[in-house]
């Protein structure tokens, strides 16, 4: 005789297949089916959570592609990551002088008091973003003040630190290969950065990067 678990747990697979990722699973015993419910139950859990990230990821991505102008792009990032990655404060640089300057472009905080602003340059040698542009992956630094103890010397990070940051996620942009400067992600808060907010990002990294450079190239064509 089949047992009527399987029957449930097998149409429950099928639901989820077909996108229905809040299935009712009946959970009863404690035997090996009854731990492949169990196991069911987690795997709706996940893949609802996986749904919601990449509709996350294609909305942010629509909403930034309807900008043209830079202004207008680096306004949409501000308002479509906030579901994706926390932050209390978004800045955007740009490498220059053949990548030996890095200059802000962009800013945007919740902070009253904006230290970094658009302008604000700063030399690349010696610059531990180097290392990050090499690894072309994002840097998680989950405690500023701490980190600024360890390099007093960073002068970008005792200016965010004033503006009360107190964890920062810094994201590579590279277009076609070629790096082209930096999103800088920053919260109020300690450890408010995981691996998660790396990964989400970096997929969708390259197309951002690409849409930044058009809109600069489009707002250099007008004006």
């Amino acid at each position: 005789m089949v047992d009527d678990r399987i029957i449930h747990y097998r149409d429950a697979a099928k639901a989820m297949a077909q996108g229905q990722f809040q299935v009712k699973i009946f959970l009863d015993g404690q035997d090996e089916l009854g731990q492949l419910g169990l196991a069911l139950v987690e795997l709706g859990k996940t893949l609802e959570r996986k749904f919601e990230e990449i509709s996350s990821l294609a909305r942010v991505t629509e909403q930034i592609n309807a900008g043209l102008l830079l202004e207008e792009v680096l306004e949409k990032v501000y308002t479509s990551f906030r579901p994706i990655i926390p932050y209390d404060r978004i800045g955007f640089a740009l490498l220059e002088d053949g990548g030996r300057t890095l200059r802000a472009r962009w800013a945007h905080s919740d902070s009253e008091v904006v230290k970094i602003t658009k302008g604000y340059a700063a030399r690349m040698e010696g610059s531990s973003l180097l290392e990050i542009l090499r690894t072309a992956r994002p840097r998680i630094l989950n405690d500023l003040e701490a980190y600024l103890l360890d390099h007093p010397n960073s002068e970008s990070t005792r200016l965010i630190v004033e503006e009360g940051m107190r964890s920062s996620l810094t994201c590579p942009l590279l277009a076609a290969g070629k790096p082209v400067g930096f999103m800088f992600f920053s919260s109020t808060k300690v450890g408010a950065y995981a691996d998660l907010h790396v990964d989400l990002f970096m997929q969708i990294a390259g197309q951002l990067a690409m849409i930044l450079e058009k809109s600069k190239l489009y707002q250099q064509l007008h004006t």
